[in-house]
């Protein structure tokens, strides 16, 4: 995972979480009411089936909440069904009508996406980072993941954040510290937008001060990233077994990720 120095200092931030108070008017209250929010990169969450599909010449099939992304030992033996459970419909982001897969939930969602003795520390995304906070004596509550369909553009994910920030300041009764990493900073960057135009300016101003004390970008993308070039000319496997003819098929459906991993839309602009 890119941005480690960054993910050290956050580290060492969440770390200084005491009792402790600042004047000044940017925050007055007690650091121990704080938390943390991880919103993960690029298919950095672990995504679930929620249909059954019957995979035809292979002994394994789809049942709701199996592991989709990433199952390397059925995208081995049956990778077509795979890609049903995988692809959304290139125009309107549509589940495939046999499959359908949705994001898991928790920080377990986007510790490892493979979890296994061999599998785990290969697909491992946040879960050293997280080993590192309860080192540092983090508390459970103290720490929130926003899973999320990385497939889907960032105008579909709208609302879930907002429902994030809100438990976050009722489980712990303060602003929240933001971890954004990769594609996580511009689905952030798109959420604010979005709800700057939901509620009035004062409260918009104010919903920032009571909702987030700080935000960390760790690899943002926000000049671009060059392998979304690569994905969308020849495909991208992520290192897994698959041809990069597929990958590239694959890679056309998830075009408007691309844009989002690309450039920086006006919208999105602070």
């Amino acid at each position: 995972m890119r941005g480690h120095t960054g993910l050290i200092v956050a580290v060492l931030v969440l770390g200084t979480l005491r009792a402790n108070f600042i004047n000044g008017g940017e925050l007055s209250g007690d650091y121990s009411k704080l938390s943390g929010i991880i919103i993960p990169g690029f298919a950095s969450t672990q995504l679930r089936a929620w249909s059954i599909l019957d995979c035809p010449y292979s002994p394994l099939d789809f049942n709701p909440l199996d592991l989709v992304w990433l199952d390397t030992t059925k995208l081995l033996s049956a990778v077509n069904c795979w890609l049903k459970c995988m692809i959304l419909d290139p125009y309107n982001q549509t589940d495939n009508p046999e499959c359908k897969s949705r994001p898991d939930s928790g920080l377990s969602a986007i510790t490892e996406l493979d979890p296994g003795y061999i599998t785990g520390p290969l697909s491992s995304v946040w879960k050293e980072w997280i080993k590192w906070c309860i080192e540092f004596g983090i508390e459970p509550n103290a720490i929130l993941a926003v899973p999320y369909d990385w497939r889907l553009s960032p105008s579909k994910l709208e609302e879930r954040d907002l429902l994030t920030f809100e438990t976050a300041l009722k489980l712990r009764g303060g602003p929240s510290i933001v971890f954004a990493h990769s594609l996580g900073n511009n689905v952030f960057r798109y959420f604010l937008e979005w709800l700057k135009l939901e509620i009035a300016p004062k409260n918009y101003v104010q919903w920032l001060d009571d909702h987030i004390h700080a935000y960390f970008a760790v690899g943002a993308p926000l000049l671009g990233a060059v392998e979304t070039v690569k994905a969308t000319l020849s495909g991208f496997t992520f290192g897994l077994p698959v041809p990069e003819s597929v990958a590239a098929a694959d890679n056309q459906n998830l075009q408007t990720v691309a844009t989002a991993l690309s450039k920086v839309e006006r919208l999105w602009k602070l």
